[in-house]
């Protein structure tokens, strides 16, 4: 059975099996009479279930793994073949002799053997989290508690008896012992399960409890029968045993594997109280017990009342190890949650303590050291037992190479101090070592840079060197340039003021002729009215190319006065009415005077302008709309606004293209500019308005007709928005412009 205890489907099937006798057994022992093979069979099945019980706490032995866990259930296992083997004896001895063996007996020396085993193992039952400074704390707990426990059981059923003088003092402490043991074992189960950690974890505990209640009542009732007329097996009584041994085998199968990859998980805070209070409340229980009874009985047990003491200095010493233990955790969580490395060690190098960062950098486990030296991780030729026995009353400092598991080295600052104030001869270092890994790499990284930044300082001012002389070379030829380009720039100044007066002298010569010949063709036509048709046509033509060439020239002697700054301007508050009439009675003969339509509101307000200027512009602008406009109807409006009056020109040709509405407005810019073009135009009409407009402070745009064609906006200022101010030139007379920009 013990070979195919781990296959699975064996233990349940014989557990269940085992329970399904025990209840068969309890049932057929209170239908039967009490009989010798029944007997016989109440100490077989008995002897079954703590074999069973025995060979499932070594099946958790083997489940919980290498440690002190899988030791505690071998100890179980232990204890229940000691109590294995006392029933096998009282089986043979039944069924030899008939009868069992005399108390006292080897039988009872075993089942003592075996209880103590059980104490034994609760007392050393592993926790978790373990506690790394509770192990003179854990054994003042276990002590308090058993002593309690076996002090409480001799004042409440030893002690009676024994004064009552029921049975012989021997028979009534082998009865009393073995109830007395279980007590002590429940109350250290209580503890463990106040101790312990995740539900697979407790399973096993609370089952172990459980068993330990249930035997704890059969050898009560055993003990009772004992004492009074003495234990026979075969009865209801062997049914508790019976059944705690199932229990106990149950709990053996229930011990789970230990998960690696789990954290140990915290205790809540009121299981860490109950527990810290649970060694407090039975010392109190056993003062009290002994004060009650002293009180009641009018005399002292003096067994009770030196238990009583020691159980007091026991627990004032429990109390101080547990402020020392809180210190001495203060001090661990300092010393775990530091990012250095911290150990302890012998001047010979054997290490004792060290911390998770010791742990983590040289790359061991966070464990007991064991057998670990700190020689493991220091180079060969590094002769550490020396330095450590070296270490004076000031310490040591200075760096080292530590050595990871994994071959790498780490640059360390180790600083070791003695430890002082031990017991004994033993001599003990102190450490703590700074990982320079980082910094190292850091200093090399500066050290890098400090290099390059050498090395481009040294480029940068070979650099500046090489750039000066470049900046200086490049200045001579600069100075050299700027006196080129001044010398030009006086050149082309003298040839624009020769331009600018051989236009206007060439314009101002060919104003006279001009006149002279408009004026001789107009008498000649209009003396000879009986000339030819043919003949008249050709003198109308050339007095109008003469007029065109008059306007032109007349342009060109704006333009250049305009560029000069010697266009004269006389503002004054112009009424749009009479400026625009003027202008469209000039067209009086011509086509293009029946497709001129002015709607000009009443309420219109006068504008800062020169008359005359003004009358040009719309001259200009009327004339421009007769030439490329079409055939429609050429229309003037005008819109009153807060600050100025807006002048819309509009007629219906073919518009402007968007790309083009800047482009008008330049110097000799046409739309059409064939040779072989219909209408014949010198590009010189916007640009001249546009530039008049601004020195009378307005503006123009262009836009498209809504309906069709094209539209020419322009804005002037009002004249009650601003006073005028007659002036000689352009710049002392323009105004500036009241928000409205060339767009």
């Amino acid at each position: 059975m013990l070979a195919r205890a781990n296959r699975g489907p064996v233990w349940p099937t014989t557990l269940s099996a085992a329970c399904l006798l025990a209840a068969a057994y309890g049932a057929w022992s209170l239908l039967t009479p009490l009989t010798p093979e029944r007997q016989a069979v109440a100490l077989g099945a008995l002897l079954a279930g703590q074999v069973l019980a025995a060979l499932a706490a070594l099946r958790g032995g083997r489940a919980a793994g290498v440690g002190i866990g899988s030791r505690v259930w071998r100890i179980l296992a232990t204890g229940w073949l000691l109590w294995a083997i006392g029933s096998a004896l009282q089986w043979g001895n039944w069924l030899l002799q008939g009868h069992l063996p005399a108390v006292p007996s080897l039988v009872d020396l075993l089942h003592l053997a075996g209880s103590i085993s059980f104490l034994w193992a609760m007392a050393s039952y592993p926790v978790n989290p373990p506690e790394r400074f509770g192990r003179l704390r854990e054994l003042l707990d276990v002590s308090i508690l058993t002593l309690a426990v076996l002090t409480l059981t001799w004042l409440a059923l030893l002690r009676p008896v024994l004064y009552g003088l029921i049975s012989p003092p021997i028979l009534v402490f082998w009865a009393g012992v073995r109830p007395a043991l279980d007590a002590a074992v429940l109350a250290l189960v209580l503890r463990v399960l106040l101790l312990a950690g995740r539900p697979p974890e407790a399973r096993p505990l609370l089952l172990l409890g459980g068993a330990g209640l249930v035997i704890l009542a059969g050898d009560l009732m055993a003990g009772y029968r004992m004492v009074l007329d003495g234990y026979l097996p075969g009865t209801t009584l062997d049914t508790f045993w019976i059944a705690g041994a199932l229990v106990g085998a149950w709990a053996g199968l229930a011990v789970a594997p230990p998960d690696r990859r789990q954290p140990p998980q915290a205790r809540g805070r009121g299981r860490r109280r109950a527990e810290a209070l649970l060694p407090i409340a039975f010392t109190y229980g056993v003062v009290g017990f002994t004060v009650l009874d002293a009180w009641l009985t009018g005399a002292i047990d003096r067994a009770g009342l030196a238990v009583s003491v020691a159980l007091s200095v026991l627990l004032v010493a429990r109390q101080g190890v547990v402020a020392g233990q809180s210190e001495m955790h203060q001090y661990a969580s300092l010393l775990n949650a530091s990012a250095d490395m911290a150990f302890i060690c012998e001047t010979g190098g054997k290490l004792r303590l060290f911390n998770p960062a010791f742990a983590a950098a040289l790359g061991v486990e966070l464990k007991s050291p064991g057998g670990l030296s700190l020689a493991e991780f220091m180079r060969p030729e590094t002769k550490i037992e020396e330095m450590l026995s070296q270490v004076g009353s000031d310490g040591w400092a200075g760096e080292v190479s530590l050595r990871r598991r994994d071959g790498l080295s780490i640059p360390t600052m180790l600083t070791l101090k003695p430890v002082e104030g031990l017991p004994g001869p033993q001599a003990l270092v102190a450490g703590t070592g700074v990982d320079l890994t980082v910094i190292k790499a850091r200093e090399t990284e500066l050290r890098l840079a400090l290099h390059d930044v050498a090395a481009a300082r040294s480029d940068l001012e070979s650099l500046n060197t090489d750039l000066e002389h470049k900046v200086e070379t490049r200045t001579e030829q600069l100075a050299k340039m700027v006196e080129d380009l001044d010398r030009l720039n006086q050149d082309l100044k003298e040839l624009d003021k020769l331009k600018s007066e051989f236009v206007a002298l060439v314009s101002h010569e060919l104003r006279a002729p001009l006149t002279n010949i408009r004026s001789g063709l107009e008498l000649l036509l209009a003396a000879h009215p009986s000339l030819d048709d043919h003949v008249r046509e050709s003198l109308s033509l050339v007095e109008e190319e003469a007029t065109r060439l008059s306007r032109f020239v007349e342009a060109i002697l704006d333009l250049s006065s305009l560029e000069a700054g010697k266009f004269p301007l006389r503002l004054s508050a112009v009424s749009l009415e009479k400026v625009a009439q003027v202008a469209v009675d000039r067209f009086r003969g011509q086509p293009a005077y029946d497709r001129i339509q002015v709607h000009l509101p009443p309420e219109v307000p006068e504008v800062t302008a020169d008359e005359r200027v003004l009358g040009s512009v719309f001259f200009h602008l009327l004339d421009n709309a007769a030439k490329y406009g079409g055939s429609g109807p050429i229309t003037i409006q005008a819109e009153a606004e807060p600050d100025g009056v807006e002048v819309q020109i509009d007629d219906r040709g073919p518009g402007i293209p968007e790309g083009e509405r800047q482009r008008i407005f330049e110097r000799f810019h046409r739309l059409d500019s064939r040779d072989s073009r219909e209408t014949y135009g010198h590009g010189l009409g916007l640009h001249l308005v546009k530039r008049m407009l601004e020195a009378m402070g307005g503006s123009i745009r262009a836009e498209g007709n809504p309906e069709q064609g094209a539209r020419l906006a322009v804005w002037l200022p009002r004249a009650d928005a601003d006073e005028a101010e007659p002036t000689g030139i352009q710049g002392s007379g323009q105004r500036p412009n009241h928000g409205r920009l060339i767009e």
